[in-house]
């Protein structure tokens, strides 16, 4: 069995929990502190391979970093702003989602999981990265693992695993 070779800009979708705050929905609303799920959907962009392209494509490696895309952050449809917030905890008194905002900082960089990366392919002895890798995505409260890295950059180079 072989898998792709990860190269800049390929994506990295998956979820990650974010300390929040913000207002309840109750009357009278009080503050509301938190947690809750966001939706992680970025791209492979930084710490890439200075020494190996795929077709002029860095490939990436397990100290690459993924970066969110612009965007996701922008309040109030962006999938990764306080308002788009789900799976609360504590789920009541329940937040008013407009009120809410991400205190975590900074916020946006995923990195591979220690899982991640080929045994086998490595390029001055770090590991390249594969399709479907782990990358603990910026999760405010260390939970790792939230989303997983896609080639879609390039469609011929693999890897035996």
């Amino acid at each position: 069995m072989s898998k792709l070779v990860v190269v800049e800009r390929d994506p990295v979708n998956g979820k990650d929990r974010h300390n929040v705050t913000g207002m309840t929905v109750s009357n009278p609303p009080v503050v509301y502190t938190g947690t809750a799920e966001f939706a992680y959907s970025g791209s492979m962009t930084q710490g890439l391979s200075d020494l190996v392209r795929v077709n002029e494509i860095a490939v990436a490696l397990v100290t690459s970093r993924s970066a969110l895309l612009p965007p996701e952050t922008a309040p109030p449809a962006g999938k990764h702003s306080g308002p788009t917030g789900s799976s609360f905890v504590p789920p009541a008194p329940a937040p008013q989602p407009l009120s809410l905002v991400i205190t975590d900082a900074p916020l946006g960089t995923g990195t591979p999981n220690a899982a991640a990366g080929s045994a086998l392919l490595t390029i001055n002895g770090v590991k390249v990265l594969l399709d479907g890798d782990p990358i603990d995505s910026c999760s405010g409260i260390g939970a790792p693992a939230g989303s997983n890295v896609r080639v879609q950059g390039q469609n011929f180079l693999t890897c035996a695993v």
